[in-house]
């Protein structure tokens, strides 16, 4: 491939141990494009990116479309800190809730575990005009990191721990996936780009602590919350992750926010 593969780079702190060493691998190979889950969803969709990290409901629900890469993931097998219901009210019982548009696979994931019979609306306000009129507010990333910190409402609800609770299974938030119609050179470079990926996995989870004091520089919490934060999740993709995933896009489609469960690449 004579130009560098079109990869997209999500702007949180919880893919920043994969996207650290991406970076330091062959950074001439790859040209990043910088966003949130959603933004880097349609750029994959449409064209413009030939490979990201995008939310696990979008890939499932364009399966056709896509080709997974299935070395990686973003999970967590419990609480996750940064995908969090903030309410007024206790969980169980909300009936209206403000939603980002940043993730899809938070927002079904949130359907999952309320049911049909919660109102979902757009998140368009700042959080506190929000509450003010309606029950909750699902926030994703660094927003829902600081709206923990800032304590924004007096009650809020993790949806890593409620998925565990629910099914003993890890969460998978986030997969890796190109488009389908790339010509050879981006697809060899796709592969090489699930080599990377790789590696980058080992060489965080071989030495977390450079990637933490990095991130210190890059985001605004300290190296302890960071370093307690990055032990949350996980970024495999071995036989837990599968099942969890599995598991989570069949009650999707039951509840109506999937028409079909994909087959998963080996």
């Amino acid at each position: 491939m004579s130009t560098p593969l079109r990869v997209g780079r999500i702007v949180a702190l919880n893919m920043y141990p994969i996207y650290h060493h991406l970076e330091r691998l062959d950074g001439a190979d790859f040209d990043f494009t910088d966003g949130l889950p959603a933004k880097l969803n349609r750029g994959v969709l449409e064209g413009t990116l030939d490979v990201s990290a995008m939310s696990s409901i979008e890939y499932a629900r364009n399966a056709d479309r896509l080709q997974l890469l299935p070395v990686a993931s973003i999970s967590a097998a419990g609480a996750v800190d940064s995908i969090q219901v903030f309410s007024r009210v206790p969980f169980d019982r909300m009936r209206t809730v403000a939603v980002t548009p940043h993730s899809a696979t938070s927002v079904a994931l949130l359907r999952v575990l309320v049911g049909p019979d919660v109102a979902f609306e757009i998140l368009t306000e700042p959080v506190a005009d929000a509450l003010a009129r309606v029950d909750g507010v699902l926030l994703i990333a660094d927003e829902a990191l600081q709206g923990l910190r800032a304590g924004i409402a007096p009650h809020h609800t993790d949806l890593g721990e409620r998925w565990r609770n629910l099914t003993g299974l890890p969460m998978v938030f986030a997969v890796w996936a190109a488009g389908r119609d790339a010509d050879d050179g981006a697809r060899a470079a796709v592969a090489a780009l699930a080599g990377a990926l790789v590696a980058a996995k080992e060489r965080f989870a071989a030495d977390p602590e450079p990637v933490v004091l990095a991130a210190t520089e890059r985001f605004p919490f300290p190296a302890d919350y960071i370093r307690a934060y990055f032990a949350r999740l996980s970024y495999g993709f071995g036989e837990p992750e599968r099942a969890g995933l599995t598991r989570f896009l069949e009650l999707a489609r039951d509840a109506g926010e999937l028409a079909a469960v994909p087959a998963l690449a080996a």
